[in-house]
């Protein structure tokens, strides 16, 4: 019976692959993937017509295909970790009927995106995923084989159907799964090179360095004239002490000189007194002598006149009177004589009594002077006393003051040392801040050269995708100007680009769907676009020249227009 049975064909008549195919409206980049792995409508067909076998057996591929993913424990725990098996059991399904229906469109090339995507997000790698999409193409080819075991060449048509659009599948969602992951890596390292072009405190890091050196230098200096100056102070306060134990001496002496004057005014006072007495009863007795004075003015007047009456009656007696007129005469002289005498003593004695009278006021003026001085000499005494109390005092503080000057002298060469040693480690901080500036900006460099090291597999970016590529790439080129005014970086001002040859400037003025054209942040961003690059320029050009303050305010303005390009960039980015 075996001789009228049909011979099969060879395997290479089953293995053909043509230039193009028949499926449209799906993409170019789709298309391509279509073409290499030989599908067409005729491929979709035998997909479909499997579609009567293996749906029956539905249930038993996807429990047999989970009783052989959750064996593997690290599948298991990405399971565990992300979705249950009953939930994943219902995807399965889905995907089964999809894949059976084989409708390959744009709504079928888009849920092996998002297979792709959540596969990259949960971290299920390209190799676990290939190995069990294996297993259940596996179980779909072993239920064909045995099903259709009697029409070899149906069989062959239907199972290599099956495995072209599996590994269709398995392309498009490894590939989507790449690019995905290279994506995540790309946007990762791209946020860290958004944060830390954000370090942007070197300047003030350095300004500030710069700042307390001066100041401690500043410290220094002004330490070492207060320590001249207090042990100046010192040594006057060591010679004021002096100067006062002499001045103790000296108001100690006086003291003493006071007292023994004290004593010798008081001893005039007492001598004083006696002369008022004395004088006192001088003018008693000049009274009493112008008394006898008066007394012998009398007996003078009256001898006078007696004299007088016996020259008259010596006269009467003619000769015989002669002799008693002779007499007469004499006693007149005499009375004359005596008068003029009289009269001078009278004067001498009011004279006498004149000059008493003037020596008693100036005595009287004396005793007041004496008691005067009495009075002053005991306030004086007093005086001293305080003196000489307050100068020990002055002279006990002035001690403490000297010993205090040089505790003080002491604590301030400390502050000097130390103001010295935080000069010699703020020099060595900004050095320290200049070479970690330096090793950051080296470090971001290396690692942008990573970052661009993704651009070369060709990966497909979204037009939200782009913009944070753009985001970076504005960041980083305005934190290379940034290095570049600190001297950390070398770049010529001619070498800054315009605003129309950057990364974000190829993407604006490229072709762009009008979807993104028609965004106002979109039309926004061209003026401070530009901006940034033309401080960006003035910047350089002015730190070429030497004008570093200019510079920095170009930076400034460079920085506000860059905050408003990023502003308009998440805005965009929202919007889509």
């Amino acid at each position: 019976m075996n001789i009228f049975r049909k011979k099969t064909k060879a395997w290479s008549e089953y293995i053909k692959y043509a230039q193009s195919t028949d499926i449209s409206d799906i993409g170019e980049r789709v298309e391509k993937r279509l073409v290499f792995t030989g599908i067409n409508q005729e491929t979709l067909r035998h997909v479909r017509e499997s579609s009567t076998i293996l749906q029956l057996h539905k249930a038993e591929m996807v429990n047999l295909f989970y009783e052989q993913i959750m064996s593997v424990n690290h599948l298991k725990g990405i399971i565990m970790n992300h979705s249950t098996v009953d939930r994943l059991r219902k995807t399965m399904e889905q995907y089964i009927d999809q894949f059976l229906q084989a409708d390959v469109n744009r709504d079928y090339i888009r849920t092996r995106i998002i297979i792709g995507s959540v596969h990259s997000r949960i971290h299920l790698t390209a190799e676990h995923f290939i190995s069990a999409h294996h297993v259940l193409i596996q179980i779909m080819t072993s239920i064909l084989m045995e099903k259709m075991r009697h029409k070899p060449d149906r069989m062959m048509e239907t199972v290599l159907a099956v495995q072209k659009l599996a590994a269709f599948d398995q392309q498009l969602i490894v590939e989507v799964y790449m690019e995905e992951t290279i994506k995540s890596f790309l946007f990762d390292v791209s946020g860290m090179l958004d944060s830390m072009t954000g370090l942007e405190t070197t300047k003030q890091l350095i300004v500030g360095m710069n700042e307390m050196i001066e100041e401690s230098h500043s410290v220094t200096s002004a330490t070492e004239e207060v320590s001249a100056s207090i042990m100046e102070v010192a040594a006057h306060s060591v010679k004021v002490a002096e100067r006062t134990d002499e001045a103790v001496y000296s108001a100690e002496q006086s003291k003493q000189v006071i007292n023994e004057a004290l004593g010798d005014i008081e001893q005039v006072g007492l001598v004083y007194k006696q002369v008022v007495i004395q004088v006192n009863q001088l003018n008693e007795e000049i009274e009493q002598t112008h008394k006898v004075v008066d007394v012998i003015r009398d007996i003078t007047d009256q001898t006078n006149l007696l004299a007088l009456n016996a020259s008259i009656e010596a006269a009467r007696a003619g000769e015989h009177g002669k002799g008693f007129a002779v007499v007469a005469a004499e006693v007149q002289k005499l009375a004359e004589h005596t008068k003029e005498q009289t009269m001078q003593i009278t004067k001498n004695m009011e004279n006498l009594q004149k000059v008493s009278q003037l020596v008693t006021d100036q005595m009287g003026n004396t005793g007041k002077l004496v008691e005067h001085s009495v009075t002053g000499a005991t306030q004086a005494d007093k005086a001293l006393e305080k003196i000489v109390s307050t100068m020990h005092d002055i002279s006990q503080s002035t001690s403490q003051i000297a010993a205090m000057t040089e505790e003080q002298t002491s604590a301030v060469m400390e502050i000097a040392e130390r103001s010295t040693a935080i000069f010699d480690l703020g020099t060595h901080s900004q050095e320290m801040a200049r070479q970690t500036a330096e090793i950051i900006f080296d470090l971001s460099k290396e690692m942008d050269e990573y970052r661009k090291s993704f651009f070369v597999t060709n990966i497909k970016l979204t037009a939200k995708d782009v913009i944070k590529v753009a985001k970076t790439d504005h960041l980083l080129w305005k934190w290379k100007v940034y290095n570049v005014l600190l001297g950390i970086e070398k770049v010529q001002s001619e070498q800054i680009t315009s605003h129309k040859e950057c990364r974000l400037g190829e993407w604006y003025y490229g072709t762009l769907s009008d979807q993104v054209k028609k965004q106002l942040p979109f039309q926004q961003l061209e003026e401070p676009h530009q901006a940034v690059h033309h401080y960006a320029k003035e910047a350089m050009r002015e730190y070429e020249q030497g004008y570093i303050e200019k510079a920095y305010e170009s930076f400034r303005k460079l920085e506000e227009a860059s905050s408003e390009v990023i502003a308009l960039l998440i805005q965009l980015e929202k919007s889509l």
